[in-house]
């Protein structure tokens, strides 16, 4: 910390006797030491308080005493005493202004605190992950402090997470390399993915090693492109919204029931769903088949059925539809009966191409 001095005038007394020539009108100047940081004219609290009075006749200049009665004396006017205490609160300036910025600081963190909480209850698929490795377990490099995941599914209760293949040193490096789009080069994220249940990303969450979560948002850019972004800006390829008109079997009642399952004030949308993804399963539209598959392990009615879940699964993944696979892989996991072998031979058989990372 450094420290100034500065000097201000208050205005004019007739109530002292100058010692030197007797004259009664003296001007009152106020003499503050302050300390400050990096910025000279910011004080950030005062150090020493001094009054002096200057003689207007004789220019002598004298230094009046903390709690004399000529100090007294000179306050005694409610002008003076008014600008001496509103300069001598002008040297808190600094300090208020910290107390200020700590204060929305701090309110902005337990926001994004509380906002990443509600979001690790509920994940949904493309939340970003902001990870901090120096709350993880084992040796890492000094530089490699900060790294990005998304969420790519969700399947019975397991949420699944690709992780970046970049780190950065800084939390506002990894915030600024977002912000630019390095989230939307082809090779930003690994293939594999990592699997993990929602009591495990909340005890992640509570240990610091998730430190926010962020939910971008799916916005239209031009005509009939759209992309995810946070904070305006794009954090995902572009995508083509609208394509080339072609009828494909159970395409139609596909996009019917997942409009459905998002309009909230419509009471009986599972049931209408249900009946409208079964008719795209049966059609063999395989993303029919694997959002018929999530109903069933959600649980209809309250019951879920990972029989029907897994058969339709089976039914999407023969035909090559990756995230058919990727779930059936998850749910292999959990279910001792299944043998993923099993299920590689099967595609294998069938002829089906896919891609196990």
């Amino acid at each position: 910390m450094d420290y100034r001095e500065s000097t201000l005038c208050l205005g004019t007394t007739d109530k002292l006797r100058c010692a030197c020539c007797g004259g009664q009108t003296h001007s009152v100047n106020s003499i503050i030491i302050y300390g400050y940081y990096f910025l000279e004219y910011l004080p950030i609290f005062p150090v020493k308080r001094l009054t002096q009075v200057h003689c207007l006749q004789c220019q002598n200049v004298a230094e009046v005493p903390d709690n004399s009665s000529d100090l007294k004396l000179i306050f005694s006017s409610f002008a003076l005493a008014f600008f001496n205490k509103l300069r001598l609160i002008s040297t808190f300036t600094g300090s208020f202004l910290i107390v200020l910025f700590l204060s929305f600081y701090f309110s902005e963190e337990q926001k994004q605190q509380r906002q990443s909480q509600t979001h690790i209850d509920a994940p949904k698929v493309n939340d970003f992950y902001y990870l901090d490795y120096q709350k993880a377990v084992g040796d890492f490099r000094p530089h490699h402090k900060y790294r990005v995941a998304k969420i790519v599914d969700i399947t019975a209760g397991t949420v699944s997470l690709v992780y970046g293949n970049y780190f950065y040193p800084l939390k506002a490096t990894l915030r600024n390399g977002v912000g630019i789009g390095h989230t939307r080069r082809n090779d930003y994220f690994e293939q594999k993915q990592h699997h993990f249940s929602y009591a495990e990303l909340d005890k992640l969450f509570q240990q610091g090693f998730i430190y926010r979560v962020v939910r971008p948002e799916l916005n239209y850019i031009g005509r009939n492109m759209s992309a995810y972004m946070i904070d305006g800006n794009v954090v995902s390829k572009l995508e083509i919204v609208e394509q080339a008109w072609r009828y494909v079997p159970g395409k139609r009642q596909n996009t019917q029931a997942m409009a459905l399952l998002k309009a909230t004030y419509i009471e009986d949308r599972f049931e209408q769903a249900f009946t409208l993804l079964t008719r795209s399963a049966e059609l063999g539209y395989a993303a029919g088949q694997t959002n018929l598959a999530e109903l069933y392990l959600t649980g209809i009615e309250g019951k879920r059925d990972v029989d029907s879940a897994v058969y339709w699964l089976f039914k999407a993944a023969l035909q090559g539809y990756q995230p058919a696979i990727e779930k059936y892989r998850v749910i292999c996991q959990l279910e001792e009966a299944c043998q993923i072998a099993d299920f590689y031979q099967a595609l294998n058989e069938a002829g089906t191409a896919y891609t196990i990372y």
